[in-house]
């Protein structure tokens, strides 16, 4: 079912919009989320969390993408639950990916510094500059949190590629973020 129908359901108040929204959007919200929080009943707790919120939400947004809202929605509350689940603890897979953007980021505190929206805005200029496989990977790794053993399985390339390419644009952000003035040297 395409995301027109399906946000019709969620206006029309409908319960099958759970169900249709379940079908499309479930495996790889269930995937980002057991990559965020690095258990499968924490990711289905979540991955449910996140249809409540979409259909409390819907009405009175029509979001438009529906599947970017409904990502969105659920790897916030991933990120959410995870930070209430380990507080400073780093126990998750999806950790490892974030550091690795930290050199490219490194100083930048998005609460204390930064506006997220500025950041984010020059994040999504440079990536609609990159070559579209550049594109794809860096979203796998660092939105969806997939591994680099998964990316590389995904699109039949060696792990020791997909964590080339992704260092290469890391850095090219890094140098992006310097020029933008959002990052110091």
């Amino acid at each position: 079912m395409d995301d027109r129908k399906i946000l019709k359901l969620l206006l029309a108040r409908a319960e099958e919009a759970i169900e249709a929204m379940a079908a499309k959007f479930g495996r790889r919200l269930t995937q980002t989320a057991r990559h965020i929080l690095g258990d499968w009943r924490e990711a289905e707790e979540s991955v449910n969390d996140t249809y409540l919120a979409v259909w409390n939400a819907v009405p009175p947004k029509e979001p438009d993408p529906l599947s970017g809202f409904v990502f969105k929605t659920g790897r916030n509350l991933a990120l959410n639950r995870l930070r209430y689940n380990t507080a400073l603890l780093r126990d998750s897979s999806y950790d490892v990916s974030l550091e690795e953007l930290e050199d490219c980021i490194s100083g930048v505190s998005l609460e204390d510094e930064f506006d997220a929206r500025l950041l984010g805005r020059a994040i999504d200029r440079y990536l609609s500059g990159l070559p579209k496989m550049s594109r794809i990977l860096f979203l796998r790794r660092y939105w969806f949190g997939d591994s680099t053993k998964e990316i590389a399985r995904h699109f039949d390339m060696s792990e020791n590629a997909v964590r080339t390419r992704l260092h290469r644009t890391r850095m090219g952000l890094r140098t992006y973020l310097i020029k933008e003035g959002l990052m110091d040297e």
